[in-house]
């Protein structure tokens, strides 16, 4: 198995994460670190701390000299990976010691699978929220059921209690048989924080192999969810918004049902937003919904180039 792990500036949660990776039950064959930022503290890293002191795991660093993108990151990485299976993992990921073992045994147990996601063990939810979330066709908790929205929302698997299939999968800790990537690739055109990546490859493999996806109780994590690397509030609300309406052109049966969802689901993260900022008024929370708006009426602008799948008109003015 090789493990994939793209990074961007965040050189002590990427530490975390691959400590976690030399205590596996199952050791991978190699690691690949894929790093998109402009300094050297993650190459120091690498270098000092795994690539010359370990013979454990063939470890290898790779300097992206392209765009600050995962999509990228992850797509070299599988290029310059041995492995039969492909484990990709965010860099602010640490797994449980046996996250690794039980991901092969599903991919044993279920012959047919081609991608294999762990379980975020901390991820929280209020019941309130989640009610909130499910009524606008947002991202929701469901017990041991996870299916892609049209709103190209997500519902998670939460809880979970026994292996399940899925119509998508988590980039930052699923595990993909490498004969996958002769018909699919990440979506090299997101850039940066690309929200809504890792649904956009598990839900074309979905539609392609509709029994071949697979989460598992078994195999946990946390995800630590880091603050560091992170663009701004305000380009992450765009970008989201932008990536969403593309992803949603591109991946979503274009029907009326399914527009009308989309657009409503738009309205509910705006209530959303407000409702959030009326329980906790602030300067962040309201110009959260000033940037939000910004990014309707941009996307309604460009409205044209989203359908026919072009981006570069908002890629290209990224950093």
């Amino acid at each position: 198995m090789s493990t994939i792990i793209p990074t961007y500036n965040r050189a002590k949660d990427l530490e975390d994460c691959l400590d976690s990776l030399f205590i596996q039950t199952v050791l991978p064959f190699e690691i690949i670190v894929v790093d998109n930022a402009d300094n050297l503290e993650t190459e120091k890293l690498i270098n000092e701390k795994y690539i010359r002191n370990t013979n454990q795991i063939s470890v290898k660093y790779i300097k992206n000299g392209k765009l600050n993108s995962a999509n990228i990151a992850r797509n070299i990485g599988a290029d310059n990976s041995f492995g039969d299976f492909l484990l990709f993992l965010d860099d602010d990921i640490v797994l449980d010691p046996n996250f690794i073992e039980e991901i092969i045994n599903v991919f044993q147990q279920y012959p047919q699978a081609a991608g294999v996601q762990g379980y975020i063990k901390n991820r929280m939810m209020s019941p309130l929220s989640n009610f909130v979330e499910k009524l606008f066709f947002l991202n929701y908790s469901l017990k041991n059921h996870n299916k892609l929205l049209p709103s190209m929302q997500d519902v998670h698997a939460d809880p979970l209690t026994e292996v399940i299939r899925c119509q998508w999968l988590m980039a930052g800790c699923t595990c993909y048989k490498k004969s996958i990537f002769h018909n699919f690739r990440f979506d090299n055109n997101l850039f940066k924080y690309c929200s809504g990546d890792d649904a956009d490859i598990s839900y074309r493999i979905y539609k392609m192999h509709p029994h071949s996806l697979y989460q598992t109780p078994y195999a946990t994590l946390i995800h630590k969810v880091s603050d560091k690397g992170r663009p701004s509030s305000k380009e992450v609300i765009i970008t989201g918004q932008v990536y969403h309406t593309y992803l949603f052109f591109k991946n979503i049966d274009q029907n009326f049902r399914n527009k009308l969802i989309f657009v409503w689901s738009r309205i509910g993260l705006i209530i959303t937003k407000m409702g959030v900022f009326v329980l906790h008024p602030s300067i962040n929370n309201f110009s959260q919904i000033k940037c939000l708006i910004e990014a309707y009426v941009y996307c309604i602008h460009n409205i044209g180039n989203l359908k026919k799948g072009e981006i570069k008109f908002y890629t290209g003015i990224l950093k």
